[in-house]
């Protein structure tokens, strides 16, 4: 069992509670979790949530944003291999707020994140044995070649890689 800590912060900032979480065996696939931690790693740098790196966010993170349909509700969570953090929008009144995940939640995540990790080493997730990188053709989503113009790498779980080369650019 190991224990981890919660804290409940007010609308002045304040730390109102700390809640210690006692979590038992996680039952997820390890690489699975860094498949998916890998994913979520592009939504900043270059997703809905890249503006965190425009603001100046520079540690290794992964999150995501939402927004219901109406707009009633905004929030982003993200994480570092460290610190977890959820920031959620919203009116008790259940009154739309106009605005999406990445406007209206990520700037508080991002602002207190930053102020969260200053003066601490930027930590990268660990990647697990059993996963892989490969480049990735953004185009095809296949293997890229040497002559493809928009590449990303991509973590997957050994042998469920692309094998296929990107037909597009190939020599």
């Amino acid at each position: 069992m190991s224990k981890q800590y919660a804290l409940v912060i007010d609308d002045e900032r304040d730390i109102r509670e700390l809640l210690t979480l006692t979590l038992g065996r996680m039952d997820l696939v390890v690489e699975t979790a860094a498949t998916v931690a890998d994913m979520l790693r592009s939504v900043i740098d270059e997703g809905t949530a890249r503006k965190a790196r425009a603001a100046g966010f520079t540690a290794d993170a992964a999150g995501k944003t939402g927004t219901t349909n109406d707009l009633r509700d905004a929030w982003f969570v993200g994480f570092t291999p460290d610190l977890l953090t959820v920031v959620w929008v919203g009116l008790d009144d259940n009154q739309p707020i106009g605005l999406s995940g990445a406007q209206a939640a990520l700037p508080i995540w991002t602002q207190f994140m930053s102020r969260a990790l200053a003066g601490h080493a930027n930590q990268g997730f660990d990647v697990p044995p059993g996963i892989v990188f490969v480049d990735i053709d953004k185009d095809t989503g296949k293997l890229a070649t040497p002559s493809c113009p928009k590449v990303f790498r991509e973590a997957f779980r050994a042998g469920t890689e692309p094998t296929e080369l990107c037909p597009i650019h190939s020599f």
